[in-house]
């Protein structure tokens, strides 16, 4: 056993071994699969980013073509709009010319703000990817670079990745082959242990079978020579206690205990298989044992005469007392045999002694804790009645005890009942005087329920005499139980068991036999022929050496099978051939080995060592005792004296050096920093300082006016186009004004009309932001509404 689990562990240990890469190979894929769409994900970062540059340049070159437009419709709106203002009846033409005009500027002006409003959101974007918009050049010259290096990273962990993924399949191959190899020998070892099962199990109920029928005709064995009958009649004698089994439900083999019991005591063979039958069955009704219950009918036939063939009566009257009290039959069993003595040396006998004592128990029962209690009490009662004692106290009551003993004993009266009345004439009937008839404490419980229930003794008593048939009754309804019935098959198979290994048992007999017979031979030959004995013994020490060790071989080849398995799946994944990984392994056995022999060298010569080690330790000892003695000879104080005298000494010494040195520094250094900075009054050096840097500031306005004077030179041109149209505006709406005063008369020409004078607008923005666009809207709409403010509802004036 100790080998085969060896066996298995290391099958077990080689396959754990072997999985193992195949486990960190698959982590080592998950965590490579997830680095690589990290990377595959900056990719599109990068590539995004670049879209995003040329999204950029497109924009910004339509943002500028979208100016462009921007400027030429709002001057022609402009041009329009003064048109407008001149003419005194303008065209519908015109109108609509001008409508049409402000109405493209004015979708021009909202191409604009979008086309700025995405330009802001690519800046953005783009200075998050860390790409600059005043040098897109080299943010795309870097976005190429970093594409170019992501995407060589890419094709590394694909090729990583793929490696990976080679050595998994490669694992899983070697895997295969291990399982194949590992289930081929299983397959075996399982076919071989499949067929031993079979066979064992095949062999199982027989062996049990002959086991029982060998344990039955031991103890029939026993009781033949209890009772001298023949074997022949002991066989016979069984065959009656199978069939008397099933017939009271109890196994064959407790029986046969009641059955030695009773030829135990002196009845014949005969005799006691005729008292089973009533007692298995009650037995059985009651849950006694067959035991307890072949003592108690055997006492009550030996000592209160009872005829074995009132056995069944007697069950009858113990069952029907039992059941009117709570002394029950398996208590009777139990305790009848000291009882029934008693009973005996009081002249007691027959069937009427048997519904005495049954009829008392019950009494006795009520005045004791248990079953126990009330037997010993009654016990107790019985071995006084005829004690000294007893009589000389009923004798100061003018009670002869012993003469009325026999006379009731004459009459065929109950000594009990006897004794209890008597007691009642004695005592009056007040049990308080029981002390002095009786010194006896448990004679006195069990008088006390006699006394008081005395009728109930006695109607317990004529109801078990007139008892018939309560135990097959009984046994009759404790059959209905499903445990009995289960335990009637058990029996019918135990029997069925036991036959059949009666017709094995003779085979096996006969077999134990011719062994015993060769044995014999055999022991005899080798009396007379001690040498060939000896040579025979030799030879079968050395077959069962060899098959030793061919068993060996056998456990050290099923060891080598994982380790061989394992060298071939692993060439299976490295891809070569067995021989090399076969010579790696060579390599650290003998590795294994010489570290072993290492080890034996060790434990071989330890007690050189040891000794060597001991004498080294002896002398490096001996070193560092001198070394401690050599200091502590020392004096500390002292040393440390000498070092603050040495120290103080030093400085002493080099002293005067050190003023000498600071002094020669101290006179060099004004006239070095005056030569270096040029210090006179004021300093040369910081004025040429102060120069460079003026020098630098007017060189860096010069160079970098140009942008803020563009920026202002922009913003000046769009508040101009703006102050233009909303001009433009005001214009028209004061023709139809002037075309309606006083002053225009029919006829009159337009040379007539009176100039019209410039407006001036006192605006106020709040909120306005510092786009052009904004602050041209702004305008206009200020200038729009103080128009319609100053003419009313007038021409283009549509209520918006």
């Amino acid at each position: 056993m100790a080998d085969r689990n060896l066996r298995i562990r290391v099958l077990m240990e080689g396959a754990d071994r072997l999985t193992r890469p195949m486990r960190e190979a698959a982590a080592g894929s998950g965590r490579l699969a997830q680095t690589l769409k990290a990377t595959r994900d900056r990719l599109k970062d990068l590539e995004a980013a670049q879209a995003s540059i040329g999204d950029f340049r497109q924009l910004k070159t339509g943002l500028a073509e979208t100016e462009r437009k921007m400027a030429q419709a709002q001057a022609r709106t402009a041009r329009l709009g003064r048109e407008l203002a001149q003419t005194e009846n303008p065209t519908k033409k015109l109108r609509a010319e001008f409508e049409r005009a402000r109405r493209e500027s004015a979708n021009l002006s909202t191409q604009h703000q979008q086309q700025s409003a995405r330009l802001q959101e690519l800046r953005g974007r783009l200075s998050a990817a860390g790409v600059s918009t005043r040098d897109l050049v080299a943010g795309e010259r870097r976005l190429c670079t970093e594409v170019g290096a992501t995407t060589e990273q890419l094709r590394e962990q694909e090729r990583r990745l793929q490696q990976v993924t080679d050595r998994a399949r490669r694992f899983a191959d070697a895997q295969n082959r291990f399982s194949r190899l590992q289930g081929t020998a299983t397959g075996l070892a399982a076919g071989g242990m499949a067929s031993i099962g079979t066979g064992m199990a095949i062999a199982a109920p027989l062996t049990v079978a002959v086991e029982g029928s060998m344990e039955f005709q031991s103890v029939m064995t026993d009781i033949n020579q209890k009772v001298n009958q023949s074997r022949e009649a002991g066989r016979l004698m069984g065959l009656d206690l199978r069939k008397a089994a099933l017939a009271v439900n109890q196994f064959p083999a407790d029986l046969q205990k009641g059955v030695d019991t009773l030829t135990g005591f002196g009845l014949g063979a005969r005799q006691a298989v005729d008292m089973m039958t009533p007692i298995g069955r009650a037995a059985t009704a009651y849950k006694a044992e067959i035991d307890d219950l072949g003592k108690a009918t055997f006492s009550a036939h030996d000592n209160l005469k009872v005829p074995i063939e009132q056995t069944a009566k007697a069950l009858d009257v113990m069952a029907q007392a039992g059941k009117s009290g709570a002394f029950e039959v398996k208590d009777m069993a139990q305790y009848f045999p000291e009882l029934t003595a008693n009973m005996q040396s009081l002249g007691s006998r027959g069937i009427p002694a048997v519904a005495d004592l049954a009829a008392a128990l019950q009494i006795t029962r009520k005045g004791a804790g248990d079953a126990a209690g009330a037997a010993t009490n009654l016990q107790n009662l019985l071995s006084k009645i005829n004690a000294g004692d007893t009589t000389k106290n009923f004798a100061k009551f003018g009670i002869d005890v012993p003469a009325a003993m026999k006379k009731a004993a004459k009459e065929g009266r109950s000594p009990i009942e006897e004794i209890v009345r008597l007691t009642q004439q004695a005592t009056g009937g007040d049990q308080a005087k029981l002390s002095s008839l009786f010194g006896d404490m448990q004679v006195q419980q069990a008088l006390r329920p006699l006394m008081s229930a005395f009728s109930e003794y006695q109607s317990i008593r004529s109801e078990a005499l007139a008892a018939n048939g309560t135990v097959n009754t009984d046994f009759a309804d404790r059959m209905n139980d499903d445990a009995e019935k289960v335990k009637r098959l058990q029996i019918q198979t135990k029997n069925l068991s036991t036959t059949l290994g009666d017709q094995l048992r003779p085979t096996v007999g006969v077999i134990s036999d011719r062994f015993s017979q060769w044995g014999e031979r055999i022991a005899a030959v080798a009396e007379r022929h001690p040498n060939l004995t000896r040579a025979a013994a030799v030879a079968a020490g050395v077959l069962a050496s060899l098959f030793i060790v061919v068993g060996g071989g056998a456990i050290v080849l099923a060891g080598l099978v994982a380790p061989f398995a394992a060298l071939s799946a692993a060439a299976t994944l490295l891809g070569i051939g067995m021989l090399p990984l076969i010579g790696i392994t060579a390599g650290v056995m003998l590795g294994i080995g010489l570290l072993a022999g290492g080890a034996y060298l060790l434990y071989s010569n330890w007690s050189g060592i040891t000794a060597w080690w001991d004498d080294l330790w002896t002398r490096v000892g001996q070193r560092i005792d001198a070394a401690i003695n050599y200091l502590r000879s020392i004096k500390m104080s002292d040393i440390g004296r000498y070092l603050i005298d040495g120290l103080i000494a030093g400085i002493q010494a080099a002293f005067p050096n050190l003023t000498a040195m600071i002094t020669k520094i101290g006179t060099m250094l004004p006239a070095g920093l005056r030569k270096l900075l040029g210090i006179h009054s004021p300093s040369r050096v910081f004025a040429a300082i102060g120069g460079h840097v003026m020098a630098g500031l007017d060189q860096g306005l010069a160079d970098n006016a140009s942008n803020p004077l563009t920026r202002i030179a922009d913003l000046s041109g769009q508040m101009t186009r703006a102050l233009a149209v909303g001009a433009t505006s005001a214009a028209i709406a004061a023709a139809p004004v002037a075309a309606q005063s006083p002053s225009a008369q029919p006829g009159a020409g337009v040379g007539n009309a009176p100039p019209v004078a410039p407006a001036t607008y006192n605006l106020h923005f709040h909120g306005v932001t510092g786009d052009p666009q904004d602050i041209e809207d702004a305008v206009a709409r200020a200038i729009e509404k103080i128009e319609r403010d100053r003419r009313g509802r007038g021409f283009g004036d549509n209520g918006d």
